[in-house]
């Protein structure tokens, strides 16, 4: 039975788990369905019970020998674009150590590849892999270890590999196979399964349209976070923000941020399926009463020690309301269009404290060009002090710090102003209707400035009766001298209790002052 070697370069990793999250292995046989030319990729959960897991796409596929060579040795030793091939509608190469279809590992203990080439026969092949194999690897003199050659720079040079399982091509009838490769995981971990199951049951869960549209605009935009919804409103979130398909509308994104993007990614001519609802990117920023603060990150290339960094973008934020879903704040960066990890809420370690601002806070920086070196196996984060992370960092800092952040602060301004002007007319209207219902006669209030004379007291307020009407003269509210947001207050007491001495005695005096303050306080 032929063994799986796995180079040195990924052994670690692939041993202890490398992917964080189920969404982030099956990015990767996405990307691998991209690299292969396929159009359509499907992914089935076997929901709402989820005991295994079918992935399938429609591209190139390839052969047993491939299949061969890879298990045998070039997981992890391989890399897509030493040839540079150029893949159809103009794509991108995404791949590069060839991973990926051990990515499912960490969820299932067996799986089965079926492959159709373009040419060629098709395979079937059952491939198992070992339980403990970490525990196993760090054992002396371990059975798994094995030493072996690489190849760099077209030289053959020793290296260390791992066995991780075994696999056997099993015969079945290829002749109605069609193009393109599956992967049934059909030994799921208990875990995966019953967790899945259990988020079924959530108090927050809600039951997910086939029409991805109502789930972005109705469902997660009125969703705190995506653990209410449990996981798997996750597991279509994240596939659904990290693959490289289209917005759920080119103007998903206030000024038209996004809209060339868009129409780059539709001529990709690749879509992705879960459980027969085609994803498109969550992000959809529309309707907030207090509008939106976006800021183009223009397209520009950076020299890093020599090496380019090419990269364009935007940020967005969402005026006085936090973003929904959580996950969705922060800056995701991508690489050839797919999600490196997650929304960094951090925003690459920005290190000014905004408050609650931070939490209207989103974007994407998109790499066309560089930035990979400073990527971690995993492909879910950054080295963080790698020299070209370090500029992209400086260059979205500067647009927050110039341009984004002076903008919302001017806007909160203004805003507060016009609430602080709507409030002050409120309670004037307050004070006016207590005022009236109070008196059979009409009641004049006027605000003049406080005045002092070198001979008396200041004239604080008055209120006198006239033929026709009561005239009731207080203070401007910014003359008062007690703090802002009581001035108001103030006035509306001096008022009332001016209004309350023009009663005939003492005992009428209060019971009228009584009574209208209560009264306005049930106004204010």
């Amino acid at each position: 039975m032929p063994k799986i070697r796995v180079h040195e370069r990924a052994l670690a990793h692939l041993s202890r788990g490398l992917y964080r999250s189920p969404a982030s292995a099956l990015r990767e046989l996405v990307s691998n369905a991209w690299d292969a030319n396929a159009t359509r990729v499907s992914i089935d959960t076997n929901y709402p019970n989820f005991f295994q897991l079918v992935i399938e796409d429609n591209g190139e596929g390839f052969t047993a020998e491939e299949f061969a060579t890879l298990m045998g040795g070039g997981i992890g030793n391989s890399n897509k674009r030493v040839s540079e091939r150029e893949l159809k509608y103009g794509r991108p190469t995404i791949g590069r150590l060839g991973i990926g279809m051990l990515g499912i590992a960490q969820i299932c203990g067996s799986f089965v590849v079926t492959s159709q080439p373009i040419s060629g026969k098709g395979f079937r092949a059952r491939v198992r892999l070992y339980d403990l194999a970490k525990a196993k690897m760090d054992e002396p003199n371990s059975d798994l270890m094995h030493e072996g050659t690489t190849t760099a720079d077209g030289e053959k040079m020793p290296a260390k590999i791992v066995d991780v399982g075994r696999y056997d091509f099993e015969d079945f009838d290829s002749s109605r196979l069609t193009r393109g490769t599956k992967i049934i995981a059909d030994d799921v971990t208990p875990t995966f399964t019953l967790a899945f199951q259990e988020s079924l049951t959530l108090e927050g869960y809600k039951q997910v349209p086939m029409d991805w549209r109502p789930a972005v605009t109705k469902v997660l935009r009125n969703s705190i976070s995506l653990q209410l919804l449990g996981d798997y409103w996750r597991l279509l979130w994240e596939i659904a923000a990290s693959c490289p398909i289209p917005y759920l509308a080119a103007d998903a994104i206030p000024r038209s941020a996004v809209r060339e993007l868009n129409a780059q990614l539709e001529s990709y001519k690749f879509s992705v399926f879960i459980d027969g609802r085609q994803l498109f990117k969550p992000v959809y920023l529309k309707g907030n009463e207090e509008g939106y603060t976006t800021r183009l990150i223009e397209r520009q290339t950076l020299m890093v020690y020599g090496k380019a960094l090419t990269f364009s973008g935007y940020i967005a934020v969402q005026e006085g309301k936090q973003l929904k879903p959580d996950e969705l704040r922060g800056i995701l960066v991508r690489i050839k269009n797919v999600g490196i990890g997650y929304y960094d809420p951090s925003m690459l370690d920005y290190r000014v404290n905004q408050g609650p601002r931070s939490r209207w806070v989103t974007g994407e920086v998109f790499i066309e060009q560089g930035l990979e070196d400073a990527l971690n196996i995993d492909r879910d984060s950054f080295n963080r002090f790698h020299p070209e992370f370090r500029a992209l960092q400086v260059a979205v800092h500067n647009v927050l710090q110039n341009e984004i952040f002076p903008e919302v602060y001017g806007k909160i301004e203004v805003r507060s102003a016009k609430r602080q002007e709507e409030k002050a007319s409120k309670r004037d209207r307050a004070v006016k209707k207590v005022v009236r219902e109070a008196e059979t006669r009409s009641v004049r209030i006027v605000k003049r400035s406080m005045t002092q004379s070198e001979s008396a007291e200041p004239e604080i307020s008055s209120g006198h009766r006239q033929r026709d009407n009561i005239e009731i003269v207080v203070p401007r509210a910014e003359d008062l001298p007690t703090s802002k947001p009581s001035r108001q207050l103030a006035q509306a007491i001096l008022t009332i209790f001016e209004l309350s001495l023009l009663e005939s005695d003492r005992s009428a005096q209060r019971r009228k002052f009584t009574e209208l303050l209560l009264n306005l306080l049930k106004e204010w």
